[in-house]
């Protein structure tokens, strides 16, 4: 009943947000992102937290409190741009989105190798996935089935409406396979805590659960690993490709894994580092703690 009155709430909002203009709609989202901050106050403890994990003594309590604030703010922007992701076309995406460094997604794929996309949830993530699908570029995403199936399916045809194939993580390993064999763009967020076929590295200074899977499909395919994020920039959005990375096998699978994701993490960092607001520092990145850790509470 919940997952229902959730879904169809949903359906409400996105009726009346598609259509508003969009000067509009980035001011409310901005009020909405204030109202979550100041009175729902969903996870703002999480949010300090997190960012005294990260910065510590480096920033000030105002400095982190206007970090936070702006995050939120971000946030319900995302939400109401992704209602109106259903509009978008090519021309549209463009007048919002400087999409001038995606030329060098062109010489990569001359390659033929495909590319792995390394992304976080940072900016307006789904936009940068809709410039990728809109531009015509062969795009698939990795997504996580939603607890609520009637607004994950939803999620997932926004998606595919703006040119995006959707992977789901319980999807068979081999759909990532032939997609980098096809010469395709496979985008994979790898900056969330998980329990699943992980390993720890350094983020922000403490060890972080983190997801293998960008090391395991770059060592196995020579894919190139490719940095992609999105800056809201005001009205506007900008779009960051950083340069690639190639995976090299060594006799050690392990430590190749590990040293990869390590690097793949700290190239996340840095980008956070650059544009702090703009990371989701809702989610519990640090949850999942080494064992020695644990014992040592």
């Amino acid at each position: 009943m919940r997952h229902t009155s959730q879904y169809f709430l949903g359906v409400v909002v996105a009726a009346c947000v598609r259509y508003i203009p969009r000067s509009l709609m980035l001011f409310l989202g901005s009020i909405l992102g204030d109202f979550i901050f100041y009175i729902l106050r969903i996870r703002r403890k999480q949010v300090f937290k997190n960012l005294k994990f990260a910065f510590g003594n480096q920033k000030s309590d105002i400095e982190l409190k206007k970090i936070a604030r702006e995050t939120y703010k971000n946030l319900g922007k995302t939400l109401l741009e992704f209602l109106q992701l259903p509009r978008m076309n090519g021309t549209r995406i463009r007048k919002i989105v400087d999409t001038s460094e995606l030329c060098k997604i062109d010489h990569i794929l001359k390659k033929g190798k495909g590319a792995i996309l390394l992304g976080a949830h940072f900016g307006n993530w789904e936009l940068l996935g809709a410039a990728f699908g809109l531009g015509e570029y062969p795009v698939n995403v990795i997504g996580r089935l939603s607890d609520n199936r009637r607004i994950g399916n939803t999620i997932d045809r926004y998606r595919r409406l703006v040119g995006m194939e959707v992977i789901q993580k319980n999807d068979p390993i081999r759909k990532v396979f032939r997609a980098l064999s096809n010469n395709e763009l496979v985008a994979i967020l790898m900056d969330q805590n998980t329990r699943k076929d992980m390993v720890f590295v350094d983020f922000f200074g403490r060890p972080a659960a983190t997801a293998k899977g960008i090391a395991v499909f770059a060592l196995r395919t020579g894919a190139p690993v490719v940095p992609a994020f999105i800056v809201r920039e005001r009205k506007y959005h900008r779009i960051l490709i950083g340069n690639p990375i190639y995976a090299h096998s060594s006799e050690n699978a392990d430590s190749d894994i590990q040293k990869y994701t390590a690097q793949f993490s700290k190239v996340i960092e840095s980008y956070i580092r650059q544009y702090p607001d703009q990371w989701f520092w809702l989610h519990n990145r640090w949850k999942t703690r080494p064992k020695h850790k644990q014992q040592n509470r």
